[in-house]
């Protein structure tokens, strides 16, 4: 038997080869808000890091001079009028096109040497999206206690009703592919951004790992812009907003379980009254008890109804992703002057799955 590769593998092997070849297109995200006393410093140090990434700062209605020393240091200045973080990110994925995408917030607290590690990932095709965690237990980050409860209070919640070791949830400096920069929909506007992007993420399938970076503090006159109480019942609402879409057999049958364990306080004493007297001489009790068994029913069958639908959804969004892959690779093929085989463009590398460190 010949040993000879056939003519679609040969295909195939060189346009891997001459993809892998050509330098990915990196650009360097940077969502700002009255950060005059960092932005420079975040972007020369991140241009002495990637000289070949594109750098691009979102002013977010700065009142400060943020938009000129943006412009003084050589970034590239976009702006979004609509007042909030997630809008900023929404245009960032919208607006620019790169191969890959590297986020990172523009107060000075992240380092830019550790964007090397956490590219990695993400050129080997090991990951779609690679979050810098300030909570590793490697990491040596300056938090402050408010914001260090509240990080962990989230995971827990998010641990608790989503099942996925994350350690670092609201990170701002993250690396992204092309695929999930351009197909995961955010909806957020504000600091919530980071919750939606992972669990969104966790649950539609991509690739997410956890690498450790240290936080800095805040240099002297720089603020920040979160409202501990008030972003954190956002937040919080986010989670439970993303647990009923994805996770609605668990949110709506703990709800049904709830109701139903609650109709058996006043049933079991109806009942009891009944077997000793034969009378059933408290009528209001025994209504509530059969109105919240009944609604308890009710509610955990929608839940059911709810998951099947959510799986096929979730089933179309995986075939999406196929599709995309193959036209992804389909392109790729066109530009080395291959014509690609008729059954893929590229080797497919296997569904994604979720890899957290």
């Amino acid at each position: 038997m010949s040993n000879v590769a056939s003519l679609p593998e040969q295909r195939e092997t060189l346009i891997e080869q001459s993809v892998s070849n050509a330098a990915p297109e990196i650009a360097i995200l940077i969502p700002c808000f009255n950060e005059e006393l960092t932005i420079g410093h975040v972007i020369e140090q991140f241009r002495r890091e990637l000289p070949g990434a594109r750098i691009y700062v979102f002013d977010n209605n700065s009142t400060d001079r943020t938009a000129e020393r943006a412009r003084e240091t050589g970034g590239i200045l976009l702006r979004e009028k609509r007042r909030g973080k997630g809008y900023v990110v929404q245009s960032m994925f919208r607006e620019i096109n790169a191969d890959i995408y590297v986020m990172v917030d523009g107060d000075g607290t992240y380092p830019a040497p550790s964007v090397h590690a956490l590219l990695e990932p993400v050129l080997s095709h090991e990951a779609d999206m690679v979050v810098g965690s300030r909570l590793n237990s490697a990491s040596k980050s300056q938090f402050r206690l408010m914001n260090r409860l509240g990080n962990y209070m989230f995971l827990w919640l998010t641990r608790t009703i989503f099942h996925a070791h994350i350690e670092d949830m609201l990170s701002g400096y993250r690396v992204f592919s092309r695929s999930i920069v351009k197909q995961l929909p955010l909806l957020s506007g504000g600091f919530e951004i980071e919750t939606e992007l992972t669990i969104k993420a966790l649950e539609r399938g991509y690739r997410v790992i956890e690498l450790p970076v240290d936080l800095a503090r805040r240099p002297e006159g720089s603020h920040s812009k979160i409202r501990h109480f008030r972003d954190g019942l956002i937040i919080t609402n986010m989670i439970f907003s993303l647990a009923r879409d994805y996770k609605p057999l668990t949110v709506f049958g703990t709800i049904g379980l709830i109701l139903i364990l609650s109709g058996l306080i006043p049933g079991t004493l109806v009942i009891s009254e009944f077997l000793r007297t034969g009378l059933v001489p408290r009528l209001p009790s025994a209504v509530l008890a059969v109105g919240l068994e009944l609604s308890g029913l009710v509610v955990g069958m929608v839940g059911l109804v709810l998951h099947t639908v959510v799986r096929r959804f979730q089933e179309l969004d995986l075939e999406i992703q196929h599709l995309g892959r193959q036209l992804s690779g389909a392109q790729q093929g066109d530009k080395v002057g291959l014509r690609p085989p008729s059954r893929t463009g590229a080797r497919e590398p296997g569904r994604p799955s979720v890899i957290a460190l």
